[in-house]
């Protein structure tokens, strides 16, 4: 990419000596290329929106940083020290010589749809948020299922008896939705995907909707409880009558791609052991 890398933010898992170790690290090699840089730990937007941000954790620290730096427009970099990590681009195997090759201008930007909710309470008070995973109406402690009216464009599609309902992105199609039982999607699609949550009823199966929707959900049970989550990260009540909607966000995340990045193809083999002969590797294990 036709970009000279001068300054760049450093976003480590908290709480996590081995990764902040990681980033100080990251910080000297970064100065050694005569490129300024930040360990940021805070939740807050900066001030001085850097070139890039240098993400050190797994998937939960990723979507902490995106929900700073994406409405900035700001590339990240995800570095896998965490488990799952299907939104990293490398290990921390392979972080120095990627740096190296970034700061070469060696790297794309991919673009990722991102949504965003509104939570209309009783009051009418409006709580506004987005997400590059999901949005998912949970039932919150108690093992009751609650009632959620959904529309989609203003057209009823049903009234789901369920644990919960999740509306995801492409990128979120293999989280929360994937257990859930939808379907898999390639990230960089334009699409939602609407999954009832352990339903108790037959016909409740995923819907997959043009990204133009506005998917609208009434919260019809008087649960005490219930909750409206983002990315698993920021968490808000809704009681009976009140509603959210969930539209494209106006801002897409943008993730830094190198030139040898893991496929997504790749990825769902290693990371959900697809096409892996369960078997076999109990028999190469006994």
């Amino acid at each position: 990419m036709d970009i000279k890398i001068r300054h760049v933010h450093i976003f480590p898992k908290r709480d996590n000596p081995r990764v902040r170790e990681k980033a100080e690290e990251l910080a000297s090699l970064l100065h050694s290329l005569q490129v300024t840089s930040e360990i940021v730990t805070g939740e807050e937007s900066p001030h001085h929106p850097p070139q890039m941000v240098v993400v050190l954790g797994g998937d939960g620290t990723f979507l902490s940083a995106v929900h700073l730096y994406a409405p900035l427009a700001v590339p990240l970099l995800g570095i896998d020290m965490g488990g799952l990590g299907f939104l990293a681009e490398v290990s921390v195997d392979h972080l120095f010589d990627t740096i190296i090759e970034v700061v070469k201008g060696r790297f794309t930007v991919e673009n990722r749809m991102m949504a965003q909710c509104e939570i209309v309470h009783e009051n009418q008070k409006v709580e506004t948020d987005f997400a590059l995973n999901d949005v998912v109406i949970y039932r919150g402690p108690f093992a009751q299922m609650i009632r959620l009216s959904t529309h989609i464009d203003d057209e009823f599609l049903a009234s789901f008896p369920a644990d919960g309902l999740i509306v995801a992105t492409p990128t979120g199609s293999s989280a929360y939705s994937l257990s859930a039982g939808g379907p898999v999607v390639f990230p960089t699609l334009d699409l939602f995907i609407v999954t009832p949550i352990c339903a108790h009823t037959l016909y409740a199966r995923s819907i997959v909707v043009p990204p133009t929707s506005s998917i609208k959900i009434v919260l019809e049970s008087m649960k005490e409880g219930t909750m409206v989550t983002l990315d698993g990260q920021r968490g808000y009540a809704l009681a009976r009558g009140e509603y959210l909607v969930v539209h494209k966000a106006s801002f897409p995340a943008s993730l830094v791609k190198l030139p040898r990045e893991r496929h997504f193809y790749s990825l769902l083999r290693t990371k959900l052991s697809w096409g892996i002969d369960i078997r076999k590797r109990v028999n190469e294990e006994c």
